[in-house]
């Protein structure tokens, strides 16, 4: 080979190797977000409390089954539990929000009547910001609440019971 080839493929190489070390810093850059990163926008509600069902327990309720299609429920419940038990995020007492110590949050796993499956409902206390120049619209969770199927003996559904909330930071 000649030095003009020579030359071009080193250039062609370097080309190419500045090229992905640039695609890895932008997927860095787009998929890093942290909790500590500064919203922007105007802040349009403080705190709104909603509930979500997470569960569909009607199997003809085919717009509730397309909804909750891309959720993975158990996954999501087994993180919230495990932000509890790894010292990530603390558990409260729902009616008196005293904070619940580990121990008295898998008591109420170890109840009679419930299994992490039957949580069905979630219930959200967030921060809405909306920035208008960017036409983007943010949500900050501040708490969940998780709570769970109470049923008859019989098996017979009467609703849902809170187990407990959980402040996120």
């Amino acid at each position: 080979m000649n030095k003009i080839t020579i030359s071009k493929h080193i250039l062609i190489i370097a080309m190419c190797f500045f090229g992905l070390l640039q695609a890895c810093d932008n997927q860095k850059n787009t998929n890093n977000v942290t909790s500590n990163e500064k919203i922007n926008g105007e802040l349009l509600a403080d705190t709104i409390i909603y509930t979500v069902e997470i569960k569909n327990y009607d199997p003809n309720d085919h717009w509730k089954e397309e909804c909750l299609k891309s959720l993975d429920r158990i996954k999501m419940i087994d993180k919230l539990f495990e932000s509890v038990y790894n010292h990530k995020a603390q558990a409260f007492n729902y009616m008196t929000e005293a904070p619940m110590s580990i121990s008295e949050v898998k008591a109420i796993e170890e109840q009679e009547g419930f299994s992490r499956d039957q949580v069905g409902k979630l219930q959200f206390w967030e921060s809405w910001y909306y920035d208008e120049q960017n036409q983007i619209m943010t949500k900050k969770v501040l708490s969940v609440l998780v709570s769970y199927e109470a049923n008859t003996d019989d098996g017979v559904f009467l609703g849902h019971k809170a187990a407990f909330y959980i402040k996120l930071k």
